[in-house]
């Protein structure tokens, strides 16, 4: 049985990343959803354990999926998270993200970064409007160097398994020209067949704003989501860090699943 773990603080972004992972993983028997809120206050625990079980029965109309509540308080939010996400071993964090004003990156985005940052278990980050249609196409993006089959590579499987996508490969890099060069073919090679279960096409693209090229090619190929990792993704040290490489993840209009060693 695998694990999918929903922080809730209430807002609307919380609640859409709950509504976008109960429709993703619906009448999954193999799957059990928590949805997990922290409290801070003592007197907080009865109101918000009806409002956990409300969402829940919620959630559970017209799906086989079991969807469990945990209400727990502690120290630090960030903290009681990951080491919960540890005992249950999970498979998946599923959070909102919203974006759309520096204080709304400062407020709702900061939890949701930090969690990413975590080398606890995939972190898929939700937008505030994306809505669940389903998991088609999906978006690698790659760095083409050093390919090994990885325990990130194992993550991406298991993902890529759950849902069967057409899987699309970028990478971008201003060196590009005419023809690849034979470092980038030898990668490239390497990765098509680690993942050759999954057929996946490989795109270079000539472009000096990688965000941009990123927000461009999903919109280009209708993808529904896109997987970075450390070894498939040459800004992912930096990524949580600047307001420069963080610009990707607050502008993407699709889910990105943050996978880690």
């Amino acid at each position: 049985m695998k694990t999918v773990i929903i922080p809730l603080d209430f807002s609307e972004t919380s609640f859409n990343a709950a509504h976008y992972a109960a429709n993703m993983y619906k009448n999954r028997e193999d799957i059990t959803l928590i949805l997990y809120h922290f409290y801070s206050g003592h007197d907080e625990q009865s109101i918000t354990h009806n409002y956990l079980e409300t969402l829940r029965d919620e959630l559970a109309v017209g799906s086989s999926t079991i969807t469990e509540t945990v209400n727990e308080s502690g120290d630090n939010f960030i903290d009681s998270l990951t080491a919960f996400a540890h005992v249950k071993g999970a498979y998946m964090i599923v959070m909102g993200l919203t974006g759309k004003t520096r204080l709304e990156q400062r407020f709702s985005g900061t939890n949701t970064l930090k969690m990413a940052e975590k080398n606890v278990c995939p972190v898929l980050i939700v937008p505030e409007d994306a809505a669940y249609v389903s998991i088609s196409n999906v978006l690698i993006t790659s760095q083409m160097k050093y390919v090994e089959d990885t325990p990130v590579l194992l993550a991406v499987k298991r993902v890529l398994t759950d849902f069967k996508p057409f899987v699309h490969i970028l990478n971008v890099d201003e060196r590009h020209y005419i023809s690849l060069t034979s470092d980038f073919k030898t990668e490239r090679d390497k990765m098509e067949s680690l993942l050759i279960d999954f057929k996946p096409e490989f795109y270079f693209m000539r472009l000096f704003d990688f965000h941009e090229s990123v927000n461009l090619f999903t919109t280009d190929k209708n993808i529904d989501m896109i997987i970075i990792g450390p070894q498939h993704h040459s800004f992912y040290e930096k990524l949580f860090k600047t307001q420069h490489t963080k610009k990707m993840i607050y502008q993407s209009k699709v889910p990105v699943l943050a996978v880690h060693e």
